[in-house]
């Protein structure tokens, strides 16, 4: 739960501000959203495995949405889009979270499932978040 919550924090914050740029950022909607899914499924089924009970697992994942959609709303209201410093620490931020997420708890377990192909997924990943972005 911590790891998402920190996790969740600086990318929601960062979602946040491009409400102000007139829409939200799909890249970066898709990134959050794909990069999320996976680490929540991965994350609910070990905690299904350790006997959590399915209450305290919705729970969970509840707080972590509450704490997501209060730092967006945060990132609404501090971060200025035109302000080009504060906009791209929240974003490096964002960023090494997300990636320190995907290389400690994904790439193992993806690579217990997938072996040498987890690589070349990530790779096409990548290149669909660059395809996006340039939409």
């Amino acid at each position: 739960m911590l790891g998402s919550i920190l996790d969740g924090i600086p990318e929601s914050f960062v979602l946040g501000p491009t409400v102000l740029q007139g829409a939200v950022s799909l890249p970066l909607l898709a990134g959050i959203a794909l990069s999320n899914l996976p680490e929540g499924i991965a994350s609910s089924s070990g905690l299904k495995a350790a006997g959590w009970a399915p209450r305290r697992v919705y729970l969970m994942w509840t707080a972590v949405i509450l704490v997501a959609g209060v730092s967006a709303a945060a990132g609404y209201l501090i971060l200025d889009p035109a302000s080009g410093l504060t906009g791209a620490l929240a974003q490096a931020f964002a960023g090494g979270a997300l990636m320190a997420m995907v290389a400690d708890e994904l790439l193992p377990e993806a690579y217990e499932v997938e072996g040498v192909l987890t690589g070349v997924l990530l790779v096409a990943g990548f290149a669909i978040s660059l395809l996006l972005d340039a939409l």
